[in-house]
């Protein structure tokens, strides 16, 4: 009875365990800024324009680069590509940039097919699938 019992406390504590493990692959693709929220303040973005932040990345390892859609489906899109890698600290994950004059990081709150959060500078930034991400895909 006693190993029934405590058979039964390691398997809702291992159920109730934060699954570390994230669908990074998710990260690839647009990503429209939402909101930005700071010492419980909410900044919602005023941009008549959309400019998303598309993510590119195999193996943990990737690049990063700001695009603007175009009403004929094409992309205008940043000269530079900033590379980044995924790093892993304690079930945290970090996006690690490394452009030619900086080298900085957010960590990873949330991610999923529609919704990504990222932290930096005692900001969240919340973004969102873009509706045009459905429709075209990113030519290089």
């Amino acid at each position: 009875m006693k190993k029934g019992i405590l058979l039964l406390v390691f398997a809702v504590l291992f159920a109730c365990q934060k699954n570390s493990k994230l669908e990074l692959n998710q990260l690839n693709g647009y990503w429209e800024i939402d909101f930005v929220q700071q010492e419980n303040e909410t900044f919602q973005s005023k941009q008549s324009n959309p400019l998303y932040d598309f993510y590119s990345m195999k193996n943990g390892k990737g690049f990063y680069k700001k695009v603007a859609p175009q009403l004929d489906g094409s992309f205008l899109t940043t000269e530079s590509n900033i590379p980044f890698e995924i790093k892993e600290d304690n079930g945290t994950f970090k996006i690690q940039f490394n452009s030619p004059w900086n080298v900085w990081q957010k960590t990873i709150k949330k991610l999923d097919s529609q919704k990504l959060v990222l932290f930096h500078q005692g900001r969240s930034f919340h973004y969102k699938r873009p509706l045009i991400s459905k429709l075209t895909e990113f030519n290089e």
